[in-house]
């Protein structure tokens, strides 16, 4: 779908297109005297340029995937570009634009768990304001790049309705012909979304509105980007050939939020968000097939893992679920982690006591920086995948060796998960539903899943790549202390069959067609019960 080509080519259009159009602009109360200006330009500049440096170098140097299957070339190509760009005003402009720009930075890695800046959600007002004018529409991207208006706030395009331009006379300055190789809106949409490209659309694509006030969403895409009201939009209904063209006002930031709130959508966004919902639900739908839906990975008891580090609401709701499915003796059961973006991989292998009896052998890759020593050592501290002597053993090892460190955990001790087969435990047939936001914990489960035998992947394919990285340093920039970056260090590829930068396979395929995406539905679990009764 998206590529890392194409993800670098946005980097390089998206960062020319807000600086060449408006060098300067953003600069904040300039002194008069032009020298002072070009003085303080540079000063900035530099200032900024060493927190470009010092992020590239912790990829390089600290994150565990490296250039996660980027090429030399590209690499190179794109060190090159942001050179050229810290010699553009923009850098020296608002922190706004600045943050912007480093989010670009971190697609180089496209990996959710590389979070940078603000973890890629909310900006607490930190950088958007409630009087700021931005764009009335909230659209989405299907995957051929064709936007499509889900709401107009003003009501006067109607829903479905195909986007094909907005304030096109803008772009027109540039020529952009050969710099991607999806459309530039759903090029935009995308890149606001830290992780994998598969990921990232999906996120940007879900059947929920984001929130005005974050980052992820079309909306502060072309705020960050200049794009200014009025807009004029070219659109068309689908299976028209003939477009038409309005021109819409601007509304501000705080109105769009409230009639977010009065409309309901941010009541029905919270309620449909996987990560919002109970943790664990089951339904048995007759015949002796049940449905374990799953989720998240973490409980959701905050202040226990603030206070003790562990997880009970969890462990405590999937014991009263299974003790349910034995009851109902369901012979085949579906395991829902479609909208499952992750959570605690205690609780993968809590999940896996009541499936199987085979052990799980665990193998980690680790980056060892000062920076995150002690981290790793906590981590393999409360790990129960290794013996007593085993833990202080492997402890020593990452407390011994130097700075930048790698190495894999069985060439030092080995690690292997023991299941303790729980009463109520699982026999029968399992097949596990996942889709493109099937993420981190919950694509390692899916995967697990397969490589035990348990049953069979159906659906989607996960947003990840086969790498699943986790344990993540927070990092501080050297000049701009207020915003700080997660650096991964540990990274598992859980078969050693898989390539670590693809993504996960897929037993039963499933496809989301268009017709369903359109309306913000999704019927795989439907099409899969279907397939399990005939």
């Amino acid at each position: 779908m998206f590529k890392v080509r194409s993800i670098l080519s946005l980097i390089l259009w998206l960062t020319c297109t807000c600086s060449t159009a408006y060098a300067g602009e953003s600069v904040r109360n300039p002194p008069a005297d032009s020298i002072a200006m070009a003085a303080r330009i540079d000063s900035v500049r530099q200032l900024r340029a060493n927190d470009v440096a010092f992020i590239l170098d912790k990829i390089e140097t600290a994150y565990v995937s490296g250039r996660r299957g980027i090429s030399d070339s590209i690499w190179q190509q794109t060190s090159d570009f942001i050179e050229r760009m810290l010699s553009n005003d923009l850098i020296s402009g608002h922190d706004r634009e600045f943050a912007f720009m480093l989010r670009n930075i971190g697609r180089l890695t496209a990996d959710a768990h590389f979070a940078f800046p603000d973890g890629g959600a909310l900006n607490r007002f930190r950088f958007f304001g409630k009087e700021d004018p931005v764009f009335p529409l909230w659209v989405q991207v299907w995957k051929d790049g064709t936007v499509y208006n889900v709401k107009d706030y003003s009501g006067i395009i109607p829903p479905g309705a195909v986007i094909e331009s907005v304030n096109k006379e803008f772009y027109q300055q540039f020529d952009f012909s050969k710099a991607y190789e999806v459309p530039f809106l759903a090029a935009l949409n995308t890149a606001m979304t830290p992780g994998e490209p598969v990921y990232a659309w999906a996120k940007m694509n879900n059947y929920y509105e984001a929130e005005p006030r974050i980052w992820c969403n079309f909306t502060n895409m072309l705020f960050c980007s200049h794009v200014q009201g009025p807009y004029t939009v070219v659109y068309r209904m689908p299976g028209d050939a003939e477009c038409d063209t309005v021109v819409l006002e601007p509304m501000t930031r705080q109105e769009k939020y409230r009639q977010f709130v009065r409309s309901g959508d941010k009541r029905r966004s919270k309620a449909e968000r996987g990560f919002c919902r109970k943790p664990i639900v089951y339904t048995e739908v007759g015949d002796g097939i049940g449905v374990l839906t799953i989720n998240s990975f973490w409980g959701k008891r905050w202040s226990h893992l603030w206070v003790f580090g562990r997880d009970w609401r969890y462990k405590r709701l999937l014991r009263q679920a299974m003790r349910r499915i034995d009851r109902d003796e369901i012979r085949e059961l579906v395991i829902d982690v479609s909208l499952n973006s992750g959570g605690m991989t205690e609780n993968i292998f809590y999940t896996l006591d009541y499936l199987t009896d085979k052990p799980v052998d665990i193998t980690y890759t680790y980056l060892i920086t000062d920076e995150c020593r002690e981290t790793a050592k906590n981590n393999v501290d409360r790990s129960p995948y290794l013996s007593e002597a085993d833990r202080e053993y492997m402890m020593h090892y990452i407390d011994s060796v130097p700075d930048g460190t790698r190495f894999r955990t069985d060439t030092v001790r080995r690690m292997r998960y023991l299941p303790q087969r729980p009463t109520h435990g699982y026999d029968g047939e399992v097949y596990v539903l996942t889709s493109h936001q099937t993420y981190s914990a919950a694509q390692m489960f899916a995967r697990y899943c397969q490589v035990l035998g348990i049953g069979k992947v159906a659906g989607q394919h996960c947003g990840g790549y086969n790498a699943v990285t986790g344990n993540a340093a927070r990092v501080e920039l050297p000049v701009s202390r207020w915003m700080q970056f997660q650096v991964p260090f540990r990274e598992e590829v859980i078969s050693p069959d898989d390539e670590p930068y693809a993504y996960p396979t897929v037993d039963i395929p499933i496809e989301h067609p268009f017709e369903e995406w359109l309306h913000r539905e999704n019927r795989s679990l439907e099409r899969l019960l279907r397939m399990i009764e005939e």
